[in-house]
């Protein structure tokens, strides 16, 4: 039944893209053609022919350049050729003052999916040669041909660099969102797995090495470390599900877990390990957006995890604090510290980073004794319907 409805579903999204891109086709259809109809209402239809027969000559070629126009999102080559020949054979009977512009259009199109370099050579030998053939076949308007031919070669260099220019940024924009989604990616998992594999690892450490626990303690800690790992894996499943269906509203903290319950549940895990552990509320929690309930969320579950595995501390506390303006987390361990001048790691960068992307402040202070996590982000408090947004 749910493969069922995965697949309908799936279905349903297919056609929903393919009208979509139909819906965008015709929109770029519609705004190339409205585009070839200006430039040859200002500057086509404006030149007076010199006889009745040169207005059919006029109306023939705007109409292929206009036709060249709208091929150039499916044939760039033959729409920049069309344009071009429209345009010089419409120079030369005289019946234009177009500087290459729909020209320009095509070599846009074309050098903005495959234009490499920022100027090539063989574009300005071709525009020159196509020029002066235009004006050298005229003998009236010698000097009118000539502007003419300077502002086309213009047009037509801006618009291959101009083109090339924004392939360029595409391509990096693109590079930037692959990085930043790695990067996103990689703070999500390393946050769902650290925890309960770092809580596994510690407790089945104690339970291989205290010989004084009986059969019904060590069943009781193998059966933690089997909770601890379906929690893990329904965490996982549930940040996977998140990525198929691009849904950032969804949230990595388990939905049916309030965020108090979720902070308790950090709590009895540290205490599982032999540390103690105190979670401190100032405010309601579950009035957060989902998104900053599970910034912190992953902010304490990290920092308790740095606890466990790193800090040898016998108690650890977990702070939030809500006002007007801000939500506070801190939290505090009495363990070793960490050497003055230390390396962030993984974890104390993730925290960094998601405090970041909410606009907040984030500090990782070693003290004596232990260490000392604090997170600072804005949030405003709607006193019309009492809820934070």
């Amino acid at each position: 039944m749910k493969t069922g409805k995965a697949t309908t579903a799936r279905r349903g999204g297919e056609v929903l893209s393919s009208a979509v891109l139909r819906q965008s086709a015709w929109w770029v259809l519609g705004r190339n053609l409205v585009f070839g109809l200006a430039v040859i209402a200002g500057l086509w239809l404006t030149v007076p022919p010199h006889d009745g027969d040169a207005r059919w000559v006029q109306l023939v070629l705007a109409t292929a350049a206009v036709g060249g126009v709208l091929l150039s999102r499916s044939w760039p080559v033959l729409a920049l050729l069309v344009t071009a020949v429209a345009t010089g054979v419409a120079w030369v009977f005289g019946v234009t003052a177009d500087p290459f512009v729909l020209t320009g259009f095509t070599v846009f199109v074309l050098a903005e999916r495959r234009g490499s370099r920022r100027f090539p050579w063989w574009m300005l030998i071709a525009a020159l040669l196509v020029l002066f053939l235009s004006m050298g076949l005229g003998a009236e308007g010698v000097e009118d041909r000539f502007r003419g031919m300077l502002l086309s070669t213009v047009v037509l260099a801006a618009s291959w660099v101009l083109g090339v220019r924004t392939r360029q940024a595409r391509r990096e924009s693109a590079a930037r969102s692959r990085a930043e989604e790695r990067l996103r990616m990689s703070r999500d998992v390393h946050d769902v797995l650290s925890h309960s594999l770092g809580t596994i690892g510690v407790r089945a450490g104690i339970a291989a090495h205290v010989s004084t626990l009986d059969n019904a303690q060590l069943r009781a800690v193998l059966h933690e470390i089997a909770d601890d790992a379906r929690t893990s894996l329904a965490e996982l499943k549930d940040l996977l599900q998140q990525e198929r269906s691009n849904d950032e509203g969804v949230s990595a903290t388990p939905s049916s877990l309030p965020l108090v319950g979720a902070l308790a549940d950090l709590a009895q895990a540290a205490e599982r390990t032999g540390i103690r552990a105190i979670v401190e509320v100032d405010g309601d929690l579950d009035r957060l957006p989902a998104a900053l309930r599970t910034t912190v969320h992953r902010i304490a579950q990290e920092a308790v995890t740095n606890v466990i595995r790193h800090a040898a501390a016998s108690s650890v506390s977990i702070g939030v604090r809500i006002s007007d303006e801000s939500v506070k987390v801190e939290v505090r361990d009495d363990g070793q510290g960490a050497p003055q001048g230390f390396r962030e790691g993984h974890g104390l960068t993730g925290m960094r980073e998601r405090v970041g992307l909410r606009g907040g402040t984030f500090r990782a202070t070693t003290s004596t004794p232990g260490f000392i996590v604090t997170a600072t982000m804005p949030c405003r408090v709607a006193a019309e319907s009492g809820g934070v947004s």
